[in-house]
């Protein structure tokens, strides 16, 4: 496996340096070819350190994201190299990026991490040596993990955000407040998963979420959410299942809690107009049980999903549908009759452009068509009765920018344009949020 990294790193280290953007500071040029020299001569920690001194003057080049990975692998720090080629997987390189991501994987003892990586790399779209290299790795896989490789393991994140809403939400379903004030958010999430074999593996999810609004204290929101899933490696993809259990609370009083099932299959290669290099589908179900005073949300919860991904240099390109149908009591009094059972129709795009190794650009847009069951009835309620049908367009900008190996900072803004058959549903949305965000 050395020999490899080996021939690897004197690839990388010979591609031309059209590579190289004629922004890079002659710095860190200098500390690039330095660490190539220390690296030749044997001496792999000045190596590392001058590669990494490369990517801090603000050197942009791929063989310098690859020499500091393979470098970082040889000395057994395998959260640089794993940083250092996920930072590539968007780029013309990104096969090659998945098999080293395999060997690190391998190397960290995560064996069905790594078939993952390697099966992703083994895909038609890739190039034939290394579509090669990743099968003659599958192939040495067989039904057992080795002892010394089925450790479980942990993984968490962390989000913080801080912004401004213009129109903060409310109920599900519910009209817009028509208020607007800053909030607060944080998720928290861990997952722990442990191998069964070579192929499959269990997981134990668990997260918690919080908005707060300090000067509309009524519209603060939190959930709690928990689930049990099995997933299963598949020679072109993954399938798996999940069971879930969610309760959430709207002003400090219990709103819904919700118990889930989902099932899901993935492709690595799909048959698809554009051909696009990942795609998928899920089939999820709840049954939801609303808390004191917020019984109309009773009732059942589908969704059907699919969703593409196609990556084109250092563009990445999601396309996503999703059918949700909501089977709800709805609210009943004397005076009217609101329904809270729509069927959402949904179909969002999102394209992501890597400008630099640790600064990524992004756009978001979509439109949401959603059909209430049954006609609104108001009385003496102010308001339009009728057949309530919305249709929302919603557009965002977003910029993400990686601090070091586990925390990134991104910067969204985000148009909400919705229009009803009723107008007191009729409403617009401007949100600014600031995230700090880290995975460990």
């Amino acid at each position: 496996m050395l020999v490899f990294w080996r021939a690897l790193f004197l690839i990388v280290s010979l591609l031309p340096t059209s590579l190289i953007k004629a922004a890079d500071s002659e710095a860190g040029m200098e500390d690039f070819r330095a660490g190539v020299e220390a690296y030749e001569a044997g001496e792999l920690n000045a190596a590392k350190r001058r590669f990494q001194s490369a990517v801090d003057a603000g050197l942009v080049s791929p063989s310098l994201l690859y020499n500091l990975g393979v470098v970082s692998y040889q000395l057994g720090d395998y959260v640089a190299a794993e940083s250092a080629f996920r930072a590539l997987l968007d780029g013309a390189n990104g096969a090659l990026a998945r098999y080293n991501l395999g060997l690190v994987a391998l190397a960290r003892g995560a064996p069905v991490e790594a078939r993952q990586w390697f099966e992703q790399a083994s895909a038609e779209s890739a190039p034939d040596k290394i579509r090669t290299l990743a099968r003659a790795q599958l192939d040495k896989f067989d039904g057992d993990i080795p002892p010394s490789a089925s450790q479980p393991s942990i993984r968490g994140y962390l989000g913080i955000s801080g912004g401004y809403d213009s129109n903060i939400a409310g109920l599900p379903e519910d009209t817009a407040s028509s208020e607007g004030g800053g909030f607060l958010e944080a998720l928290a999430a861990g997952t722990y998963e442990r191998p069964v074999d070579t192929r499959s593996r269990i997981t134990l999810d668990v997260a918690a979420y919080s908005r707060e609004h300090p000067s509309d204290e009524e519209y603060d929101t939190q959930v709690l959410q928990g689930g049990l899933g099995w997933s299963q490696s598949l020679a072109a993809g993954e399938r798996g299942a999940l069971v879930s259990l969610a309760k959430s609370w709207f002003d400090s009083e219990s709103l819904e809690t919700r118990y889930g099932i989902e099932g899901f299959q993935r492709w690595g290669e799909c048959p698809l107009p554009l051909a696009p290099d990942q795609c998928g589908i899920s089939l999820a179900a709840a049954t939801v049980n609303g808390g004191s005073g917020f019984e109309a949300y009773d009732g059942q919860w589908y969704r059907a999903r699919s969703h593409a991904r196609k990556y084109l240099g250092p563009w990445r390109l999601d396309g996503e549908y999703s059918l949700e149908i909501n089977d709800r009591r709805d609210l009943r009094t004397a005076d009217e009759f609101v329904s809270v059972s729509p069927t959402h129709h949904t179909l969002e795009i999102d394209g992501r452009y890597r400008w630099q190794p640790d600064l990524t650009l992004g756009t978001t847009g979509s439109v949401r068509h959603s059909r209430y069951r049954d006609a609104h009835q108001l009385v003496n309620a102010t308001g339009e009765s009728g057949l309530r049908e919305d249709n929302r367009l919603e557009i965002g900008l977003l910029a993400e920018k990686s601090l070091d190996n586990l925390w990134l900072v991104r910067g969204e803004w985000l148009v909400r344009d919705n229009r009803s058959s009723l107008s007191q549903y009729d409403y617009q949305r401007q949100t600014l949020m600031l995230t700090l965000e880290g995975a460990f």
